[in-house]
Order: C-alpha cells, then structure tokens, then sequence
C-alpha cells in the first residue's frame, strides 16, 4: 500500500485576520465619507440667529424661550421652530407665540 502524504491546502485570502481587518476598516471609511457628504451644508442660520430674528416679531415681552430645529415638507425643508412665553401669576403661562424661522433664509413666520 502507498500512502499519500497529506498536503495542505493553501489558507485562503478571506480567512485572513489582516484581511478581514482591512475590509471592516475599509467599510467604515465608506461609511463615514457618506454620511459626511449626506450632511445639509445649506443652514447658515443657526439657533441663535433664529431666536434673534423671531424676537422681532413677538408682541409681547418674553420670560423665556425655547428653539428646536426641524424639517417640514417633501422634500424637507430646515427649520428653527422658536417658542416665547410670558409667565403669568404663580407661574402659570399667560401668552405663548411660536414662529418658524428657515434655516435657509431667515425668512420668520407664525407657526
């Protein structure tokens, strides 16, 4: 009887630890330059100039505030939805206004 040594077979590129490292680090790059370039660079307004501009309309004068960024439409489009309050006695809300200011433009509006 013959005996055949028994030959290995060669590893394969895929069982590698190095490369499947370098497809996951590979991946994740992709994945990052994607969602930087899924990012609205069309918002030049921020939430400071927001209230500003919102704080010209309001007819009376405010105890506190409250801004929150938010997108309405199809497509949507960016807004800054500004709330002003006037407290009244113990505490209780005697007049609320709340204006959307675009992201994009400035442009204030009632809500």
């Amino acid at each position: 009887m013959s005996s055949t040594p028994d030959i290995e077979k060669p590893r394969d590129l895929r069982d590698s630890w190095l490369f499947r490292g370098a497809v996951l680090v590979a991946v994740l790059a992709v994945a990052l330059l994607y969602t930087r370039g899924c990012q609205d660079p069309s918002r030049p307004i921020t939430s400071d100039q927001a209230i500003e501009l919102a704080r010209a309309e309001v007819t009376f004068t405010p105890d506190r505030y409250s801004v929150r960024f938010l997108q309405q439409g199809i497509p949507p489009r960016a807004y800054w939805g500004v709330s002003f309050v006037e407290d009244g006695p113990n505490g209780a809300v005697a007049q609320v206004e709340v204006y959307l200011v675009d992201a994009k433009t400035g442009d204030v509006r009632p809500a």
